[in-house]
Parts: structure tokens; sequence; C-alpha cells
């Protein structure tokens, strides 16, 4: 019965055995059913996309040694797009690391998925334009001297003018603008001027990279609400869309109805960009900020996983801009798959706002 079952997962997947994911994978039989329930309530196999991320001091470091079991198993999840955070491993001048992303990139891409690198998310592109190309001219050289399997399908930028805060450790010295979540909204005001340096950055990367390589750009849910009640004049998705392939909106909460509730702006506005808004869901709770309220699916088990992108499949389908769900991050969500994620002890689930 066990091999009767591999052989139908595999026939649903769409690979032959000359491409097998699934035996790359190494996943017990409770992982192959939970993966065919994840990858039907995503909804690849009807043309919606699913994006997750990979961080270098996470999943990179945990398939350290096998950089095609990672690909595998995410290719039996049915995502179809990575975001890998792996940047540093690029100009670090480590053999070792620059074999693993040309190994991860090879077999993801033999599994039918795209590979995004993680750039332009430096806290000096506020105020450093050279870097913006540097940023963009480090990867379309990676790809130059590179096979096709290695290259990169695109880049994932993740600038967000929100963590532009007086005190954050990463703030440029020269930047004059300061975001705060009460005081600086207004037309003309520091946290308008921080999102139109967002605009700029993106419209400056897009014009470098070309239409050779894809470009997404992850989004605070509540800049396009402000945009809308006339407090922003810079940072909706019809402006970023411009230059972006589509937005990631990141729209943090434990349930699914406050989930659709903060990316239903930003996917109105996006209206005339067809699939070019990504719904991201997070999975994590020992990431940046998780000492706040509860912002994560991990706490309520798998099965309401499952529901929840069930119902966000079918209320953003109502949308013509909605591209599908990503996932923040993958370790968190392998903790969920594997059944070993740890019970969250808080209480706190009060619906969280990042501004």
């Amino acid at each position: 019965m066990k091999h009767v079952f591999i052989i139908s997962f595999l026939v649903c997947f769409g690979f032959s055995q000359a491409q097998n994911p699934v035996e790359v994978a190494g996943v017990n039989s409770t992982m192959l059913e939970r993966a065919r329930q994840f990858k039907a309530a995503l909804g690849t196999s009807n043309g919606y996309k699913s994006g997750v991320y990979v961080y270098q001091k996470r999943s990179i470091k945990d398939y350290e040694k096998n950089p095609a079991q990672l690909a595998a198993r995410l290719a039996i999840l049915g995502f179809t797009d990575v975001y890998l955070g792996a940047g540093h491993m690029l100009d670090g001048g480590n053999v070792d690391e620059e074999k693993w992303i040309a190994d991860f990139n090879t077999y993801a891409h033999k599994f039918g998925m795209k590979v995004h690198i993680g750039s332009l998310s430096s806290s000096k592109l506020w105020v450093d334009n050279k870097l913006i190309f540097e940023n963009c001219n480090e990867i379309i050289n990676f790809n130059y001297s590179n096979k096709k399997a290695v290259r990169f399908d695109g880049i994932g930028s993740d600038l967000e003018p929100h963590m532009m805060k007086k005190g954050f450790i990463e703030r440029p010295k020269e930047l004059t603008w300061q975001w705060h979540g009460t005081d600086n909204f207004g037309i003309g005001k520091d946290n308008d001027l921080l999102c139109k340096r967002m605009v700029e950055v993106m419209g400056k990367a897009k014009k470098e990279l070309g239409n050779d390589m894809e470009l997404s750009q992850a989004q605070g849910f509540f800049i396009q609400g402000r945009y809308n009640k006339g407090e922003l004049a810079w940072g909706s998705a019809h402006q970023l869309l411009k230059n972006c392939n589509w937005l990631i909106v990141m729209a943090y909460n434990f349930k699914p109805e406050r989930v659709l509730e903060m990316a239903k702006p930003s996917l109105q506005n996006a209206n005339d960009f067809p699939k070019s808004i990504s719904v991201a869901i997070k999975t994590s709770l020992d990431t940046f900020g998780s000492e706040g309220a509860v912002t994560s699916f991990q706490p309520q088990g798998w099965n309401y996983l499952i529901d929840g992108i069930n119902f966000l499949i079918k209320n953003g389908s109502t949308y013509k801009s909605f591209r599908g769900i990503d996932i923040f991050e993958f370790q968190g969500f392998e903790k969920m798959w594997n059944g070993t994620a740890v019970e969250d002890k808080r209480t706190d689930y009060k619906r969280s706002e990042l501004n």
C-alpha cells in the first residue's frame, strides 16, 4: 500500500520517476498526506502562486548538507516560488556556500519552482542610490557567470519604511526622516517621504534589472489603508506595481478573516494588475516582533492552517489582483508540518497592527 500511495502522490504532483521530489524529500507518510492537503489548499494546481521565505540562519542552516532535500520538500508542498534569504552567501567568497546556492537553485528549477534572491533590503538604501545599482548588478553578474539552471529568477525586495523608527539600530545616520505610527502621517511628512523613497528605489531597481528578472516587494498591509485615507501620497499598490511584478502584503494575524481584512485595500487598489498581490501569512513564532501580540498561525495547529488557507483562497479569488498565499517562513511552517511545533504559552491574542 505504501508504494501505491507514493506512486499516486507522484502522479498527483505531476512528476516523472526521473524527476522524483518525493524520494529526495525523505518524508514519512504523515508528512506526505499533509503535503497533499497543503498543496490542494494553496490551489497552485489551479493557477495560483505560492511563495515561501527561506532564510540563511534558519532553513538553509538546517539543510546545510542537503540543499536538494530542502528543494524537494518545498516542491511536494506545492510552492511555486522561493524567496531565498541568502544574499550574504553571494559576496562572501565561500566556495561551500556558493555551491549550496548552485545546488539548491538547480534542484528548485528541476522541480518546477522559481528562486528569488532576497536583496534590496538594506537600510542604507534609504540614503544611497549607488547601493541600488550594486545590489542589482551583483545578481545580474551572478546570473551571467552561471548556467541557466543556477541563475536566480528574480529579486525579492524587503524595503520596509516602518522600520525606520527612532532608535532602530540599522537606521542610517544620514537619514533625516523618521517613521512614527501616529505623529508623522500626512502628505509631505516623514512617513510619506519614506514611502516615496520606497517607490523610487523600486523604480530604479527595475530599470536596472530590465525584463530579464522579476522584482517583488514586501509591503506592510497598513500602508495602503493610510494611502486610502489621504494620509500618504506614496506607497500604494498601483504605484509600486508599475515597476514590481507583484507585491507581498504582510497580513500577519492568526485569524483568516482578519488576514483578508488586512489585505483587502491592496487587493482593491491593484485591480488593474491581474494576479499581482500575494497575501503573506505567518507560521513562525520566534522571529523579530514575535514578542508582541500573536500574529502566527503556528499555535492554532495544522488543521486550522489548512482551513484558514482554504478560506483565504476562496475569498481572495474574488479579486482579479489576487495571486495566492505566501508563507513566512519555512522553518516555522516545517515545525507545523512535521508535528514538532512547541505550544505557545501566551494568551495575548489581540488584533495586531504593525504601524
